[in-house]
């Protein structure tokens, strides 16, 4: 049975490093932004028990971000130069950071800010905050597509080849042309 190329990235150390710092990164982020995590006056971390898909959501999301951010810079990096390949890999990691990035998070900040714009942008944040958990199912639907596109990509540029007498595989790509 062939393993995914994506879960073959994911185990040399600094890429799957990488993708844990980013999915740390992103989840700190997500789990304060949905007022699950706060850092004033102490560290607290509490979920509502009505609020528990919200948080599954957010950790899916921050975890899938992570490993298509690492996987897209492999592609990038280690991928034959010049083809689709360098152009999927840099669309997977904007693609991860708007999916990860949820409107409903930054437009708040963005309203406070704009104060002067009005009701448009408050009736827009109230929306946004209203619907956040289909937004937060849209992104996860984002990511995982992205995600089966850069397995289909790595796949099409890599070969498994199987260690010398052990089960180990090892990700071999194809030399550059």
């Amino acid at each position: 049975m062939q393993q995914l190329q994506v879960i073959q990235v994911l185990r040399k150390p600094a890429y799957g490093l990488a993708a844990g710092a980013i999915a740390l990164i992103f989840g700190i982020m997500l789990t304060y932004f949905s007022q699950f995590l706060f850092f004033f006056p102490y560290l607290v971390f509490y979920v509502p028990p009505e609020e528990s898909v919200t948080l599954g959501l957010d950790f899916l999301t921050s975890i899938l971000s992570g490993v298509v951010i690492a996987a897209s810079i492999y592609g990038i990096r280690n991928l034959r130069k010049g083809g689709n390949q360098a152009k999927g890999g840099v669309a997977g990691i904007v693609l991860a950071l708007v999916a990860g990035a949820c409107p409903c998070y930054y437009l708040v900040p963005l309203l406070a800010v704009a104060g002067g714009a009005g009701g448009v942008l408050s009736v827009l944040g109230i929306y946004l905050n209203s619907y956040q958990l289909p937004i937060k199912a849209l992104s996860l639907a984002l990511l995982g597509a992205v995600a089966v596109s850069l397995e289909r990509s790595l796949r099409a540029s890599c070969d498994i080849s199987a260690g010398q007498g052990t089960n180990n595989h090892l990700l071999r790509c194809q030399p550059s042309v």
